[in-house]
């Protein structure tokens, strides 16, 4: 018995879905420029001030991908967002969906990020939520969305989800090794003897030092690590 299954051939591969065409665009100062953009790679617009880089990347195919983009919507939801004009170009073949990243931050915020700004991270945390896997472990909770959030349980506990972490550089901090605290071992001491950034004063450190068995009065290169880790905390 013969099947009739024959093996389904893969779809031609069109201009359109390698590249992104760009046909005369002349948004600003662009001089009616043909370009090719290749799908699925790394480009990178280059130029001197003036040549035309933001007119091609935000106001050409970032103004079309988002035009386009209004377009899926309804006709009542066009209505009220209004009409976005068409960028001066004869044609853009090959567009897909876009994110448009300005050169201006629109919040201040260091846990802001492209994921966040477009929502994408909140997609990706449920994915990673329903499709990850962790080795058995006892008393091990069950993986959530918030396990991959870097604003709460999912946060890194030395950098709090900021992705930087400030340390003290002691080489730097400590001018005056051989001089004691009071006397001036520290670079952030004042002439008066205060210490800048301090919370307390000398006299109230002298106190604190002396309830672990030290005090201010004994140079810095004599202390123990287990006394300069309890001065670092002040």
């Amino acid at each position: 018995m013969r099947s009739s299954w024959r093996p389904s051939r893969k779809p031609a591969m069109t201009a359109s879905s390698t590249f992104m065409r760009i046909r005369q665009a002349a948004t600003h100062n662009l001089q009616h420029i043909d370009l090719d953009l290749p799908h699925h790679q790394l480009v990178v617009i280059t130029g001197v001030s003036g040549s035309g880089k933001s007119s091609l990347a935000f106001d050409t195919i970032g103004r079309e991908a988002q035009r386009r983009y209004l377009e899926s919507f309804s006709s009542r939801a066009r209505q009220m967002l209004g009409k976005l004009a068409r960028p001066e170009a004869e044609r853009l073949d090959g567009l897909s969906p876009a994110i448009v990243v300005d050169q201006k931050t629109s919040v201040r915020n260091p846990r802001s990020t492209v994921g966040t700004l477009s929502e994408l991270h909140d997609h990706l945390r449920l994915l990673f939520a329903r499709l990850g896997e962790r080795e058995p472990a006892p008393d091990q909770p069950p993986l959530t969305r918030r396990l991959f959030s870097f604003n709460g349980a999912g946060a890194c506990p030395a950098c709090r989800g900021l992705g930087v972490e400030d340390r003290i550089d002691l080489d730097r901090l400590v001018a005056h090794p051989e001089r004691t605290l009071r006397e001036g071992a520290l670079a952030i001491t004042t002439d008066n003897g205060y210490i800048m950034y301090s919370q307390v004063t000398m006299e109230v450190l002298d106190q604190v030092c002396r309830a672990h068995d030290f005090h201010v009065d004994i140079p810095w290169r004599d202390l123990t690590d287990e006394q300069r880790q309890e001065l670092r905390q002040r």
